[in-house]
């Protein structure tokens, strides 16, 4: 994808977010680059992506249907539809089963360079799932840097939001942090890969100590 690409699928984002300002989370990678955008020292790491994924409201999702035309997937939980030539995935609330309800993402959702975007904590927890089912392939590779992006951006993590967080969840986190997606991401230049692993191994332990003080949700 080139920029001019680039631009035209955030604008395409935006104008998505305009129509449901409040019913429409983002996730996936243009969540991970909006959250990067609005990190002090992200912008030098944030990364184009192809398409976009979002959750909605069930309530909004029957103004969806009669602007786009949606096709449903259901053998991933999702529908799907083109506009300005670009895919959207969209995950309904109570119609998917990714491992944070669509509900409890819009609730917690937050406005990153300008657009309703799952918070990190949340979009954490999807990417870890995302990479245990494709550990190994390129997309794993991607779905590792942008958990190390996610690390980066979350210094203070809330217990209130690690509900569905789980000790193997940390234990991959570990692995990646240890791996050389913090060296991917430096393009090869291992001193700043150095300072950049260390950053997230500082927010990792951060994250460490808030799920330990969450005691209501799945260990």
């Amino acid at each position: 994808m080139n920029q001019g690409d680039w631009k035209r699928l955030l604008d395409t984002v935006s104008e998505i977010h305009e129509l449901f300002p409040e019913g429409v989370a983002f996730i996936g990678g243009i969540a991970v680059y909006a959250h990067m955008m609005d990190t002090e020292g992200g912008a030098r790491l944030a990364a184009m992506s192809h398409d976009g994924d979002l959750m909605i409201r069930l309530v909004d999702f029957s103004d969806l249907r009669d602007l786009e035309m949606l096709t449903p997937n259901r053998r991933l939980g999702k529908q799907q539809f083109v506009k300005n030539g670009f895919e959207f995935d969209v995950y309904v609330e109570n119609q998917h089963d990714l491992v944070v309800p669509a509900e409890e993402v819009i609730a917690w959702s937050e406005i990153k360079n300008g657009i309703r975007v799952a918070c990190l904590e949340h979009l954490l927890i999807l990417k870890m799932k995302a990479y245990e089912d494709r550990a190994g392939s390129p997309k794993g590779a991607k779905d590792e840097e942008d958990i190390a992006r996610i690390l980066f951006a979350g210094l203070e993590w809330r217990k209130e939001c690690l509900n569905r967080m789980t000790d193997e969840t940390l234990s991959t986190c570990e692995r990646i942090v240890a791996g050389d997606a913090p060296v991917r991401l430096m393009g090869g230049n291992l001193h700043h890969a150095k300072a950049l692993r260390g950053r997230i191994r500082t927010s990792l332990d951060a994250l460490k100590t808030a799920f330990s003080h969450n005691c209501s949700g799945p260990k």
